[in-house]
């Protein structure tokens, strides 16, 4: 049994030097892809000096009550007028401001009466969004792995940039192995359950901007396990399994992995829960690997997102590491073994507190899925008081309220 710290670095020392291929697309069509290659503006920005309010342009004479209004400037235009002492233009927000302006006076501080503007209120507030004070010609806006979401994408395309080189899109094979798993309620008979690993990992996959090329079950049988995670591999990047991966009589997983030729670099990692975890690389084919997870649901969860996104990441030319903050734990939390890092299911109350949820143990999936994310219990501790400052994962993707900080 090797630590989470020492199974990560495996998975990126094991990946290390690999990359996915590349395509050059419309900026427009990249949403969720990662960028291969590092983005440099090609416009200042702003690309001018432009005003950040409705309001008057008022150049660097002293101030005044009253001023000579020479035009009105509308966004998308450039005005023909120079500013004077004593005069002002009308500007829009987002148009250009005349050449000297040193402030914008908002005309909800100002009356138009004819052709003359009178100040009734006065504030050293500039109001001018200056050339280039946001982006430089040549700085580098988004980094080569960067996962372009929909800001991004507007931010590079204000920047001048309308393609870009991204890697395709990651594709997973997923496998849920087991003599006990049913796709169809009509196949249940005492001794069986429903197959929800392979339904969950599927919808990670896409959550996540991966591909699911395939999402089959396997019996616990060698020949066939070894089979599937052949073909799984043919199509796509990695294979991903659940269950048959602990040391019973049963689990076939890590001796099908060997018999489909591939190196494996762990199998029993320091978590809870997730210990019986196995990772293995292709040596014929560069860049591709097999993830094996428990057949317990919450297992799935936590080491889809402890290994599979990394490794995903590596392959896209970044290395990510998981998100958390610190928070404050509510309530007292005490376990018998502190062996173990430890994830505990949890919400996060209005508090900002972490709560840890009812959870009767990795096959709950109910209580992981009322859940905000885990808290992490480190190794050697077994209890956790409250109001103690806890490390949080929200790694469920459900965070739609505030969380209040609890650090000074």
């Amino acid at each position: 049994m090797i630590s989470l710290e020492e199974a990560l670095r495996l998975v990126d020392d094991s990946l290390a030097g690999s990359a996915m291929a590349g395509d050059t697309i419309p900026l427009r069509q990249a949403l969720g892809r990662t960028l291969l290659a590092d983005q440099f503006a090609r416009l200042d920005l702003p690309p001018f000096d432009k005003s950040a309010v409705d309001g008057y342009a008022i150049g660097p004479d002293k101030e005044s009550d009253e001023y000579e209004l020479l035009e009105t400037v509308a966004a998308g235009r450039v005005g023909t007028a120079s500013l004077r002492p004593g005069t002002t233009v009308k500007v829009m927000t987002g148009a250009p401001v005349p050449k000297g302006t040193e402030r914008v006076a908002m005309v909800e501080h100002a009356r138009e009466e004819g052709s003359r503007v009178r100040i009734i209120h006065s504030s050293k507030k500039p109001n001018i969004c200056r050339e280039g004070e946001d982006v430089r010609v040549g700085d580098c806006i988004a980094p080569a792995g960067t996962v372009l979401g929909a800001p991004g994408i507007a931010c590079l395309i204000s920047a001048g940039i309308t393609e870009v080189e991204v890697a395709r899109p990651f594709r997973a094979a997923v496998i849920s192995t087991g003599d006990e798993i049913a796709d169809d309620p009509a196949d249940l008979r005492p001794g069986r359950i429903m197959n929800s690993n392979g339904p969950m990992l599927a919808g990670l996959l896409t959550e996540h901007g991966m591909m699911p090329v395939s999402e089959t079950s396997v019996g616990d049988d060698l020949s066939a396990t070894t089979d599937a995670i052949r073909a799984g591999l043919e199509d796509a990047d990695c294979v991903i399994l659940s269950g048959g991966v602990s040391v019973g009589d049963y689990d076939f997983v890590p001796h099908a992995m060997e018999r489909a030729g591939l190196q494996i670099h762990f199998r029993s990692v320091a978590i809870k829960p997730g210990k019986p975890t196995v990772f293995a690389t292709a040596p014929e084919a560069r860049g591709r690997f097999a993830l094996g997870l428990p057949g317990n649901p919450v297992a799935v969860l936590l080491g889809f997102h402890l290994f599979l996104r990394r490794a995903r990441s590596l392959l896209c030319g970044r290395r990510t590491e998981l998100r958390s903050f610190r928070v404050l734990l509510g309530g007292k939390f005490k376990r018998r073994s502190a062996e173990r890092c430890q994830f505990v299911p949890a919400r996060l109350a209005a508090d900002g507190t972490a709560q840890a949820v009812a959870y009767h143990g990795s096959a709950h999936l109910l209580a992981a899925s009322r859940a905000d994310g885990f808290f992490r219990v480190p190794v050697g501790t077994t209890v956790l008081d409250n109001g103690e400052e806890v490390e949080f994962f929200p790694i469920l993707g459900r965070l739609d309220k505030p969380v209040i900080s609890t650090r000074s």
